[in-house]
C-alpha cells in the first residue's frame, strides 16, 4: 500500500460502516428470517470483497505507516488489538459466505455454530431478543472502531504528503527559476534528438527520463528528488556515450544550477564519471623504451 491507496481504503471503510449500520438497524429481520437475507442486501454486495480482504488491506497499512511515524503506528496496533476489530471481521465474513452457500440446517442451528465458531466473545446461548448486544456481537463497538480506524488513516496521509513536501524543499535552493531548468533540459532533448549516431535504445532512454524531469515541473508541487534523480540518471546513461558533449554540458548545467554542486558527487560510483579520461597519443618522436 502506498498514500495513494489511502483514500481507497477510506472509501471502502464507508462502505463497511453503511453495511454495518444497516447490519444493526435490521436485526429483528436477521433474527426473523435468517442471515441469508443479509446477502441479498446492495450494502453486503458493496461490502463482501472488502470483508474478505480487510485483514490484508490493515497489515498492508500497517506496513506503510510504521516508518512514517511511530507513535501513530501504535495507535493503530492498540486500536486494531483492543477493538478485535480483524476477528470481528474475519468472523462475519465467514459467517455470512456460510449463509451464502446456503446449507441445508435451520437458521437457528446455522447462526449458532457460524457464530460459536467464529466469535470467541460470542454468549453461549443465543436465546436473548438482541442479536447484536455487546456481549454476543459488539457492532456498535465495531463501528466505532472503523471510523477511528479512517481517522487514523487520514492522518497518516497527511503526515505523509508533509514529510515529502519538507523532503521535496531540501533540493530547491532559494530564488530557483524553473523555467531556467526547463530550458537546459529542453536544449538536452534537442541535442539528443538531433544525435543520428546515439543508439536507438539509448536515444529512447535519455529522452524519457528528460521528459520525465520536465513533466514534474507541470505539477502544483514539483518533486526536486525526481527531477535530479531523473537528471542523474541521464547523465550517467550519456556519459560514455561519445559525441554527446552538448547534450552532456545542457544536463550538467541543470543539475549544477538545481544542487549547487558538481554532478560527480550525485553519480554512483560504480557508474563512469561523466569527463571521460584523456587519451594520451603516443610522440613519434619521442624515444620508446625497449623491453628485454
Amino acid at each position: 500500500m502506498n498514500n495513494h491507496n489511502l483514500d481507497d481504503f477510506i472509501d471502502e471503510i464507508t462502505l463497511l460502516e453503511d453495511f454495518f449500520t444497516e447490519f444493526s438497524a435490521r436485526e429483528e429481520e436477521i433474527i426473523k428470517y435468517g442471515m441469508e437475507r443479509v446477502t441479498k442486501w446492495d450494502s453486503y454486495s458493496r461490502a463482501e470483497k472488502i470483508l474478505q480482504i480487510f485483514e490484508t488491506q490493515v497489515h498492508e497499512f500497517q506496513s506503510f505507516l510504521r516508518p512514517i511515524d511511530k507513535s501513530l503506528y501504535q495507535r493503530v496496533l492498540t486500536l486494531i488489538s483492543e477493538s478485535k476489530l480483524i476477528e470481528s471481521m474475519i468472523g462475519i465474513a465467514i459467517s455470512l459466505r456460510i449463509a451464502a452457500q446456503k446449507q441445508r440446517v435451520t437458521f437457528k442451528r446455522e447462526l449458532s455454530y457460524a457464530l460459536k465458531l467464529q466469535f470467541p466473545f460470542v454468549s453461549n446461548s443465543l436465546n436473548k431478543k438482541k442479536l447484536f448486544s455487546e456481549e454476543d456481537i459488539p457492532i456498535q463497538t465495531l463501528l466505532i472502531a472503523l471510523g477511528r480506524l479512517k481517522s487514523l488513516i487520514g492522518i497518516s496521509k497527511d503526515m505523509y504528503i508533509n514529510q515529502r513536501s519538507q523532503d521535496s524543499d531540501l533540493f530547491k535552493p532559494s530564488n530557483l527559476e524553473d523555467e531556467k531548468v526547463v530550458r537546459y533540459i529542453e536544449k538536452a532533448i534537442d541535442c539528443i534528438e538531433a544525435q543520428s549516431l546515439l543508439p536507438p535504445v539509448e536515444k529512447k532512454q535519455l529522452i524519457d527520463y528528460l521528459y520525465k524531469a520536465k513533466s514534474e515541473f507541470s505539477k502544483d508541487k514539483p518533486s526536486w528528488n525526481n527531477i535530479v534523480g531523473a537528471l542523474v540518471i541521464a547523465a550517467a546513461i550519456i556519459s560514455g556515450i561519445a559525441d554527446s558533449n552538448d547534450a552532456m554540458k545542457n544536463i550538467d548545467s541543470a543539475i549544477q544550477y538545481i544542487l549547487g554542486s558538481s554532478v560527480e558527487k550525485h553519480i554512483p560510483n560504480s557508474i563512469p564519471l561523466l569527463k571521460q579520461p584523456e587519451i594520451k597519443e603516443d610522440n613519434p618522436y619521442e624515444p620508446k623504451t625497449v623491453h628485454t
